[in-house]
């Protein structure tokens, strides 16, 4: 018999998690929220779009939902994967899709959405994505199925086809956004195949404004990442050629104006060519997430 939740857990952890989703809900006569409010982070770029518009970047919310469709090998890998603060995850995604509503943008989610591969993360990111209009890339751990993991491109296989409706990326596609082409694409484990880059070379015959939407950073001298965790030469150590050459590639296109990417869970801009900036988002989890206006 599948053992349900709060035996899985523990008692003390379910009545933790129990006491926590009480604390998200509205506490009248304290003078103060017991969750910090959502940190929103306003930036510009430049994008050379007839008309402005405006996207609430978030990245790595982690969402961690199991039920009784998961068996007892995902529920011990779930709760290996606990850890202090990510379950605001939720309640941070909540908070950002609101107020990109009141504001009128799309969100835009690079990836991690969930923490770990889990029935009930797949079906409520799905749908979340599918509801709430959500531009949403894949991340390493929308692959995660246990703590043996292997970042190579057959470890995806057997999660691809329960992702590919909702997430973009899966590998590659374009989505038109005020006047622009945001390629979406699959650098989840810092490397691209040959598919991607022949997509890539699809969007830039379109001949307008790019923004790349992925996970993984992509390599420049200013990433500054002390793990390797960017896609390209200098990031991963074991970097392949295809790889390689197409951030090379990317970076001396002249219609590619930004590249979105999160994984890192800290926020940096950078200028990634001559004519890019680089966004990496901070960890939603952590109530971090970033407005950007695209202006002319």
């Amino acid at each position: 018999m599948k053992p349900d939740f709060q035996t899985t857990f523990g008692r003390r952890e379910f009545l933790r998690l129990v006491s926590l989703a009480a604390c998200s809900a509205p506490l009248r006569g304290l003078a103060y929220d017991p969750i910090p409010a959502l940190k929103v982070r306003k930036v510009s770029i430049r994008l050379g779009v007839d008309e402005p518009f405006s996207i609430l970047h978030v990245s790595d919310s982690h969402i961690a939902r199991i039920d009784s469709r998961d068996g007892e090998a995902t529920y011990a890998f779930a709760k290996s994967r606990s850890r202090k603060g990510r379950e605001l995850g939720e309640y941070y995604l909540g908070e950002a899709i609101h107020h990109a509503r009141v504001r009128g943008i799309k969100v835009v989610h690079t990836g991690d959405f969930m923490d770990f591969v889990s029935a009930a993360n797949i079906e409520y990111g799905a749908r979340r994505i599918r509801t709430d209009g959500i531009v949403a890339c894949v991340g390493n751990h929308e692959y995660w199925l246990d703590a043996d993991k292997k970042e190579v491109e057959s470890y995806k296989e057997a999660t691809i086809p329960k992702l590919k409706d909702e997430w973009k990326g899966v590998p590659a596609s374009t989505v038109r956004l005020g006047g622009a082409n945001f390629f979406v694409f699959d650098d989840s484990f810092g490397t691209v195949t040959e598919t991607i880059a022949a997509a890539f070379e699809e969007t830039v015959k379109e001949g307008l404004p790019i923004v790349m939407v992925c996970h993984v950073p992509l390599w420049t001298e200013d990433v500054g990442l002390n793990k390797g965790a960017s896609c390209g030469a200098g990031g991963r150590k074991d970097c392949d050629a295809v790889s390689c050459e197409f951030v090379e590639r990317v970076r001396c296109e002249p219609l590619v104006r930004a590249v979105l990417a999160g994984h890192i869970h800290g926020f940096r801009q950078f200028a990634f060519s001559d004519h890019a900036q680089e966004l990496v988002a901070g960890a939603l989890f952590n109530g971090d997430c970033t407005e950007i206006e695209f202006t002319k």
